[in-house]
């Protein structure tokens, strides 16, 4: 879970450790390898709006790259999908489905 956490997903475009906590966290490859700590904050409210402003920007983002995959969903399944045509006479299935009281 936590490398599918920590993945960038397609539509998206930001990992879901990102979108739910604000930052990446931190695994233990970064310890080993010693990557950069993002640096502590000065103080709870600082820390506060500045978590509320990244998120936001974040989630503003992934809402207009969403809409764009919805886009490109909608065009492939399009291109591909055909219209069916009834004729009078034609065979079909039919939902009855029953209703039982109680």
């Amino acid at each position: 879970m936590a490398a599918y956490r920590a993945s960038r997903h397609e539509s998206t475009r930001y990992t879901p450790n990102v979108l739910v906590l604000g930052r990446e966290v931190r695994s233990p490859v970064d310890v080993v390898y010693q990557a950069p700590e993002t640096p502590h904050p000065t103080s709870y409210a600082s820390y506060v709006d500045e978590l509320r402003s990244r998120m936001q920007e974040a989630h503003t983002l992934v809402r207009e790259h969403l809409r764009v995959s919805a886009e490109r969903t909608k065009r492939a399944y399009d291109i591909r999908v055909r219209p069916r045509r009834y004729e009078v006479g034609d065979w079909v299935y039919y939902s009855n489905p029953r209703r039982f009281v109680g």
